[in-house]
């Protein structure tokens, strides 16, 4: 199974894409003044086409959750979002606890070496990478 792997913020979709391994694919912007949470459809055309470009069969999330397990604020908008998007695309989506995930992106991009501007520029989809792989891994053979 293909999978398409999200890290979704307000203004930022990271995205990967894996079967076995997860590679980093791109990152969507919401442009200045917008919210994925707020305007969701900005992004369903993008995700959609991404998914038959890659053939992706399912959607990954990364789901914020906090320390204790509950969900964070921003897990629960993620949640909406990730709703609608699964009922506008016909696609199942599978959450992952997500917890560091961007600082994880974040100091890996930093050991490469990368200026601050190209790290911005990659976090997001690293992170997607990272969630990805990390659901592939817990459900290798599945």
């Amino acid at each position: 199974m293909r999978y398409l792997g999200l890290d979704i913020g307000a203004r930022s979709i990271g995205v990967a894409v894996g079967e076995l391994i997860a590679s980093e694919l791109m990152t969507l912007r919401s442009g200045k003044d917008k919210s994925f949470y707020e305007q969701p459809e900005l992004s369903f055309e993008p995700i959609a086409k991404l998914i038959v470009q890659e053939e992706a069969d399912a959607i990954v999330v990364g789901l914020p959750v906090n320390e204790d397990g509950t969900l964070s604020p921003e897990a629960k908008k993620v949640q909406v979002y990730a709703d609608k998007l699964s009922k506008q695309l016909d696609k199942t989506i599978h959450f992952v606890n997500e917890t560091l995930s961007s600082f994880m992106a974040s100091d890996i991009l930093e050991s490469q070496g990368l200026s601050i501007e190209e790290a911005k520029l990659r976090e997001h989809q690293l992170a997607a990478q990272l969630i990805l792989q990390q659901f592939i891994e817990e459900n290798a053979g599945s």
